[in-house]
This record gives structure tokens, C-alpha cells and sequence, in this order.
């Protein structure tokens, strides 16, 4: 399963919190006001809320857990002389699961004079706007886990990473021997980068670059880093089937 399809099977999980959330507001909360004891209809409308979320994004992180063991190797972009790491897969179920079910709340509800049963908020055209509003939101989610481009990337000025919005590079030139560290784990979330001082008698800069969205293992990555700062004539290799099958040689990794 490739990273990208791991990140489109969030989207059926991503409808199924909005499904559970609504089924929750039209059967469970009706449930509860049937109970007698008011701790009782409290944990269970908790649970239903707690579960409405935890299921999809639970379930997609499940259904995709080989997907999500990070490669220590890149991906080679000849055309642009790099190497890139697409979005990991993780993310996609509970972030979609999380911004759907949110969604899903827009859809505002009403209980029905004199009974015991809920009907959406009808007042001229505000269901009309709810339902668009929620799926707006859900083509949001779906452009999001389409989105394939490279969230990091090594080239030979750089390292980049990109967000969902913007990106920042840090160039080798900046970088002092020696680091980042090699994290204690396969999974992290940053990248510890010490630059150099902007003046000669100034000490170091420590600088934290966000890396956990992409695609790649933390050990591989970090030695990778370590290994363009402290040889700057492989630099302009970087982008290279070559280059890669040497850099996998050299600093290795969890996997390959």
C-alpha cells in the first residue's frame, strides 16, 4: 500500500465520524433523556461522543499500519535534482477523522416539542447552508489527502519542509558538523539543526525544523542530514539513483 492511497482510505472513515456524530445526535442523545439517572445519561452521551471520534480514526490507523512504517530512503526526483519525502500516511485518519467530525456540528439540531426525538434545525434556509457548510469542509478534506506533493525535501542548497501551506528551507551552508542528533525513536515530530552563529564570537543557533508529516524513517533522516553538512562535495549528487543507493549504504537505517 503506498502512502498515498494509505492517506485516501482516511476519507470513508473521515464520512463515517460525520455519520456517527449525526447518529449520535438523533438516537443516542434522545436515549439519554429517557434515563433516569443523570450520571448515567452523562457517561453515556461521553461515550458516544469519545467514540464517535476514537472509531474512524482508530479504525484507519489500523487498516493501514504497515502502510505507516517510515522507509529509511528517499524518493529521487531527477527532473528537479532532489530527494523528497511525500506525507506519511499517520496523520490522515485522525486529523480528517477530527476536522470531519467538527464538521458534522454544523449541522445544528433541535429536540421536537413534546417528544423525545431530534430533527435538524429547519428555520428558513439554514439546512440548506449547514449541508453545504459540511461539505465544503469534507472537499477540503479530500483536496488535503490528494495532496501528493513533497513534504521535505533535499536538493543541493538544502533541506525544505512543507506544510500545508508554507514551507521552510535551511541551507548547508548554515548547518554546523556534527548534528542533528539521531532520535531515540522511529517516529518524532522535529529535527534539532544547530546553525551557525550570525557572529564570529556568538554561539550556536539551535533551530527546530518540523519533519513528523513526512514520509521517511527519523534515524535515516537525521544521519542523511548529518552526512550532506559534514561532506559538502556529494551535494551535488543529491538527486541521483547513484547518490541514493551510496547514502543508503553509508548511514543506513531501520529499514530499507
Amino acid at each position: 500500500m503506498t502512502p498515498r492511497t494509505a492517506r485516501l482510505l482516511a476519507l470513508p472513515f473521515a464520512l463515517a465520524a460525520v455519520l456517527l456524530r449525526i447518529g449520535v445526535e438523533f438516537w443516542l442523545k434522545p436515549l439519554t433523556w429517557r434515563i433516569d439517572s443523570t450520571a448515567v445519561a452523562l457517561l453515556a452521551w461521553a461515550a458516544g461522543i469519545a467514540g464517535s471520534i476514537v472509531v474512524p480514526a482508530v479504525g484507519h490507523l489500523l487498516l493501514t499500519r504497515e502502510a505507516r512504517r517510515r522507509p529509511a530512503t528517499f524518493r529521487i526526483d531527477s527532473a528537479g535534482r532532489r530527494f523528497t519525502a511525500p506525507a506519511a500516511p499517520a496523520w490522515a485518519g485522525p486529523w480528517s477523522a477530527m476536522v470531519s467530525w467538527l464538521a458534522a456540528g454544523l449541522l445544528i439540531t433541535e429536540r421536537v416539542p413534546g417528544e423525545d426525538r431530534v430533527r435538524f434545525f429547519e428555520s428558513g434556509d439554514a439546512l440548506v447552508w449547514n449541508v453545504l457548510a459540511v461539505v465544503a469542509v469534507l472537499v477540503v478534506v479530500l483536496l488535503v489527502l490528494l495532496d501528493d506533493r513533497p513534504r521535505l525535501t533535499l536538493d543541493e542548497a538544502g533541506i525544505t519542509v512543507r506544510g500545508l501551506v508554507r514551507g521552510r528551507t535551511v541551507r548547508w551552508d548554515r548547518l554546523l558538523p556534527g548534528g542533528p542528533p539521531a532520535p531515540a525513536g522511529k517516529a518524532f515530530a522535529t529535527l534539532v539543526l544547530s546553525e551557525q552563529p550570525s557572529t564570529p564570537a556568538g554561539r550556536p543557533v539551535s533551530r527546530s525544523l518540523a519533519v513528523g508529516t513526512a514520509y521517511v524513517d527519523a534515524v535515516f533522516l537525521a544521519g542523511s542530514v548529518r552526512h550532506y553538512v559534514e561532506h559538502p562535495e556529494r551535494r551535488s549528487a543529491i538527486g541521483t539513483a547513484p547518490e541514493l543507493d551510496r547514502l543508503r549504504a553509508i548511514v543506513g537505517g531501520a529499514d530499507s
